[in-house]
C-alpha cells in the first residue's frame, strides 16, 4: 500500500468522523455516543477482536491480526471532552455545554482512519495491532482504567499522539518527536491552614489563616528558583485559594489548591518534602497549623529512544523530507499516556494541526479548533509505524 496516497484519500472520512464527534462531546467515563461511533466504524473493518464497554463503561479495544508473524503494537487515542461552552461558531459546534477543546475528537478520527488503513493492508502487517480508545484523559483516570480492563495484555509496545498547538516550531501536518522526557509528571496539591477566627476589628485575638496562606504562597515562589537546579525543569503553581465568608470576619481555615510538575522521581520527592516543610513551618511560626495532601499523581511521559527514532525514520520515509521535526523542549503539560509507558516501552508524538492565523487558539479555550486538512498525516504516521516498526 502507498500509505501516503491512501491516507490523503481518506482525509474526508477523518473530517466527517471528527465533525460528528465534535458535535456530541461527552465527559470523563460517560461516553455512550462516542463509543457508539467507534464501534460502528470498527465493525465495518471485520477485525479479529472488538471489546466495547471497557474502562468503567465506554472505553473500546480492538485487535487486528496481521498476515505475517510478529509482535503486538498498541495505538491509543483519548476520546473525552471538556466542560467548556463552545464559542467557535462552527456549523458543527457542540450545543450541550461541553466541548472538544483539546483535539480528542480528532484523535479518535485519526485512529479510526489508521485502523481502516491497516485493515486494508492486513496481508502486509507483521504481528498484531491493538487499537485503544480511552476515556477520561482529562481527569487522569482513563489510562489506568483501560489497563485494568486488559488493554495492554500481550502488548509489546505502544504509541500515541496529540494534535493541536502544544509545541511551538512545527508546521501544520508535521509530526514532532523527542527522545526521553516529552511531558511532565503532575501532582495535585491541597494545603489546609488552621487558625482561629474572630472579628476583623480585633485581629490580636485571632490566628489569621488567610495571612498564613499569603505567606505560604510567597515563600513557595522561591522553591523552584532557589532550591531546584536551573537545569532541572519544575513548576509549582497555586490556582485557587478558598477562605473566609465576609469582609470583616477572620476565618478559622483557609485552603490552597495547586499543581506541581517535573520530569524525574528525585525532583518529585524533593518538591513534596519542601512544600510540606514550608507549609508546616510557616503555619507554626504564625501560631497556626498547616497540612499538605498530594493526590492525582501522573508520572512523566518518557519516550523510548528506539521507538521515537523509529517514528522519525518512518515518517520521513512515508511522508517525505520535512514531515517530521525534533521537539526541542519537553512540555510541562501532563498526559496519562505516561501510565502505559510504565508498563510497556513506547513513545508519544505531537501532530501539528494549527492554521497559522487568527483561528489558532490554545487548548482548552472555548474557540479552540484544529486544521482538518492535515488529519490524514497523523493517521498515516500511525499506520505506517505499525507496518514498519519491526522491520
Amino acid at each position: 500500500m502507498d500509505v501516503k496516497k491512501r491516507a490523503s484519500e481518506l482525509n474526508d472520512y477523518a473530517v466527517e468522523l471528527r465533525r460528528e464527534l465534535h458535535a456530541h462531546p461527552e465527559l470523563e467515563h460517560d461516553l455512550p455516543f462516542t463509543e457508539g461511533v467507534i464501534v460502528r466504524e470498527l465493525e465495518k473493518l471485520k477485525l479479529d477482536e472488538l471489546r466495547p464497554g471497557l474502562g468503567r463503561g465506554h472505553g473500546v479495544c480492538a485487535t487486528l491480526v496481521g498476515g505475517r508473524p510478529g509482535r503486538t503494537l498498541a495505538l491509543r487515542a483519548d476520546m473525552d471532552a471538556l466542560p467548556v461552552k463552545e464559542e467557535t461558531g462552527l456549523p458543527f459546534a457542540a450545543t450541550n455545554g461541553c466541548m472538544h477543546a483539546c483535539g480528542h475528537d480528532a484523535h479518535v478520527a485519526m485512529l479510526l482512519t489508521a485502523a481502516r488503513l491497516l485493515a486494508e493492508s492486513r496481508s502486509e502487517l507483521a504481528g498484531s495491532v491493538r487499537f485503544i480508545f480511552q476515556p477520561a484523559e482529562e481527569t487522569v483516570a482513563g489510562a489506568v482504567s483501560m489497563i485494568e480492563s486488559g488493554a495492554l495484555d500481550k502488548v509489546d509496545a505502544i504509541i500515541g499522539l496529540h494534535t493541536g498547538s502544544i509545541w511551538e516550531g512545527l508546521e501544520p501536518g508535521q509530526v514532532g518527536w523527542r527522545v526521553g522526557p516529552m511531558m511532565a509528571s503532575t501532582t495535585t496539591i491541597k494545603v489546609e491552614l488552621q487558625g482561629r477566627g474572630g472579628h476583623g476589628a480585633t485581629p490580636q485575638f485571632t490566628v489569621d489563616p488567610i495571612v498564613m496562606a499569603a505567606e505560604v504562597v510567597s515563600q513557595l515562589q522561591t522553591l523552584v528558583s532557589r532550591e531546584i537546579s536551573p537545569f532541572e525543569p519544575a513548576v509549582v503553581t497555586f490556582g485557587r485559594i478558598a477562605g473566609g465568608r465576609a469582609h470583616n470576619i477572620i476565618a478559622d481555615t483557609c485552603e490552597l489548591f495547586g499543581t506541581m510538575r517535573c520530569f524525574n522521581t528525585r525532583t518529585d520527592a524533593f518538591l513534596k518534602e519542601r512544600i510540606t516543610a514550608t507549609v508546616e513551618g510557616v503555619a507554626a511560626s504564625m501560631r497556626g497549623r498547616g497540612t499538605v495532601t498530594f493526590s492525582g499523581h501522573l508520572p512523566p511521559v518518557l519516550n523510548d529512544e528506539a521507538i521515537a527514532l523509529k517514528m522519525r525514520d518512518v515518517v520521513r520515509e512515508t511522508l517525505g523530507e520535512g514531515a517530521e521535526r525534533e521537539v526541542a523542549l519537553p512540555s510541562s503539560g501532563a498526559e496519562d499516556f505516561a501510565e502505559y509507558l510504565q508498563k510497556v516501552p513506547g513513545a508519544f508524538f505531537y501532530h501539528c494541526s494549527t492554521f497559522g492565523d487568527e483561528r489558532d487558539y490554545p487548548h482548552h479555550n472555548a474557540r479552540f479548533d484544529v486544521n482538518e486538512s492535515v488529519l490524514w498525516t497523523g493517521a498515516a504516521a500511525m499506520a505506517a509505524f505499525a507496518l514498519k516498526w519491526q522491520g
